[in-house]
This record gives structure tokens, C-alpha cells and sequence, in this order.
């Protein structure tokens, strides 16, 4: 059954839309980010916190790629476990501003320091371009850990939706290059099979936030026509040998089109030997993580997450 508050927030979406909002699908992409973008940053409860915050940049192969840091309360030691976090919205919207919260939350709850990246978006830059950005800052981090204040073995990956796809991805690269993996993942609803048309894709598909619509939408402004779609930098579901890859956190939500993918990612990856922790919120949404103003199980979720990380990095 689906939550009071998850009903709460998709009729307040819906009296919205019957009133004139136009659909975020029946935009532009740049006219929508602006727009969507905005009211991601509401949709955020009030940003807690934290012992210090920096911006910067790293070298990325389009050009530079900017970050942001985020250090615990209370964490005393110089070098610290850490968390590069690529955030949601269908490769297309969002940025660092629109996820702020939810990393403070993170960072606070793990006692691990956070790293944000704001990597390019499509259409302006489509697949592989985010990838390339996500496998970039997890290996300049790694490769120049001392000087973010971690070690090249204690740096786990993590994002959700379209940031949790990346996230699997970096870790299945990095496998396939023989480099050293991330340590942990942390996967959030994440889209992991763009193949396959699923039961939750079917069922999930309307009235529920992330609509077949919106999907499509994302999916054409992210994946030049011609990509084979089983490339699993697009569908990680698809990259064949997962053995050894790190252990992992992944969250489902009941009422999510990408639940189903979701799942069979974490019966992959268990068939393959790999440690993972899933957790089911049955009565919630997609993008309930950050809509955190609105819906309190994304608190809850933050800190189950933050939590898991925590326990790896014995924290």
C-alpha cells in the first residue's frame, strides 16, 4: 500500500499539473533543468550541519569537473573514509545544489567524508560523456587520495537513479581495467536494464513520479540513437562476469518503474558471490531519497544507507 505522505506529495504534483505546470517531457531540456532543478532543492528538508564544506574542481576528459566536499561532526582523524557520490536525474537534470542535503546527511550519519560530483549531462554532453565523467573523478580521487585526505582502498562509490547506474558502472570499469575498485557501493533505486520491459516498469509507470513518459524522455536525450543498449555502461545489469566486484548496498522502493531492475541487479550480483544488503521500502516512490522535505522514509533511507557504509568502513 502506498504511503499517507508519498500520497500526499503525488497529489500535490498532480493538483499542480491540472492547474498548468507543464510536464518537465514536454520541455526543452534546458528549460526543464532550470525548472526541475529549482524545485529539487525545495524538495529537500532544511540542509543539516557538518564540520567543514569545500567546492573544487578535477580534470575531467571533457574538461574540468567540479566537486564538492563534505566533512563529518565530530570526526577527528586526518584521514578519513570516503564517499564519491554522483547524483540522480535521468543524466539530464541535477547538480550539486539539488542533492546538498541528503550528502550532509551522509556524511554525518557514515562519519565519512563525501565528495559530490557534478558530472556533464545530456543531451549537451550524451552517453558516454557521464560515464567518462564518473570514471574520472573516482580515479583522480583514488590516484591522489592523500591529498583528499583518504586512502586509494577506502573510497566507495554511491548515487541514486541515474547516479547509482554510474556508480555500478565505475565499478564494473575499473574491474574490467584491472585498477583498483571502489571498496563499497552504495546504489540507490538504480537504473541497471534499459532492455528489458519489466513488471514494475509496467505497473509502476503512471501516477507515480518517474512515468514511462519521463523515462523516455531521459532515455532520448542520454543515449544517441544506435547505442546498443546492452552495453553495460548503459545497462550494468548486462556486463556478464560480476565475481569480485565490491560488496554493495541497494535500496528499491515498491511504488518505483525501476524496482524490478533493481532487484534482479542484487540477485546478479549474489549469484555472482557479492556481498550486498538490500533494502525495500514497499510504500514509497522513486526519488523518495531526496525528496526528503516531503516524504520522512528518505530520512529513513539516508540513514540506513549511511549506516551500511558506516559498518563496512568500521565506523
Amino acid at each position: 500500500m502506498l504511503d499517507t505522505e508519498a500520497r500526499a506529495l503525488l497529489d500535490l504534483m498532480a493538483a499542480a499539473a491540472a492547474a498548468g505546470r507543464p510536464k518537465l517531457s514536454d520541455l526543452p531540456a534546458a528549460v526543464g533543468r532550470a525548472a526541475i532543478d529549482r524545485m529539487s532543492c525545495d524538495g529537500e528538508a532544511d540542509a543539516p550541519d557538518v564540520a567543514r564544506v569545500s567546492d573544487g574542481t578535477l580534470p575531467g576528459p571533457g574538461g574540468a569537473i567540479a566537486f564538492r566536499r563534505y566533512w563529518p561532526l565530530g570526526a577527528t582523524e586526518a584521514v578519513l573514509p570516503t564517499l564519491v557520490y554522483y547524483h540522480g536525474g535521468g543524466f539530464v537534470i541535477g547538480n550539486l545544489d539539488t542533492h546538498d542535503s541528503t550528502c550532509r546527511r551522509i556524511t554525518n550519519k557514515s562519519r565519512c567524508q563525501v565528495i559530490a560530483i557534478d558530472y556533464r549531462l545530456a543531451p549537451e554532453h550524451p552517453f558516454p560523456a557521464p560515464v567518462d565523467d564518473a570514471l574520472a573523478a573516482f580515479r583522480h580521487v583514488r590516484d591522489n587520495a592523500a591529498a583528499f585526505d583518504t586512502t586509494s582502498t577506502t573510497i566507495a562509490v554511491g548515487g541514486d537513479s541515474a547516479g547509482g547506474n554510474l556508480a555500478a558502472v565505475v565499478c564494473q570499469q575499473t574491474k574490467r581495467a584491472g585498477e583498483t575498485m571502489p571498496a563499497f557501493q552504495m546504489l540507490i533505486y538504480p537504473a541497471t536494464d534499459s532492455v528489458t520491459e519489466t513488471k514494475s516498469r509496467v505497473d509502476n509507470g503512471e501516477g507515480y513520479f518517474l512515468t514511462r513518459e519521463l523515462m523516455a524522455w531521459f532515455f532520448g536525450h542520454y543515449v544517441p540513437a544506435g547505442t546498443d543498449q546492452r552495453d553495460a555502461r548503459v545497462s550494468p545489469l548486462f556486463f556478464g562476469d560480476l565475481a569480485g566486484l565490491p560488496p554493495a548496498y541497494l535500496l528499491t522502493a515498491g511504488y518505483d518503474p525501476l524496482a524490478d531492475e533493481g532487484r534482479a541487479y542484487v540477485d546478479a550480483l549474489r549469484a555472482a558471490g557479492v556481498r550486498v544488503t538490500h533494502s525495500h521500502f514497499p510504500g514509497t516512490i522513486h526519488g523518495f531519497f531526496s525528496l526528503t522535505r516531503f516524504l520522512k522514509q528518505g530520512l529513513v533511507a539516508n540513514d540506513e544507507a549511511a549506516g551500511a557504509m558506516a559498518a563496512f568502513f568500521g565506523r
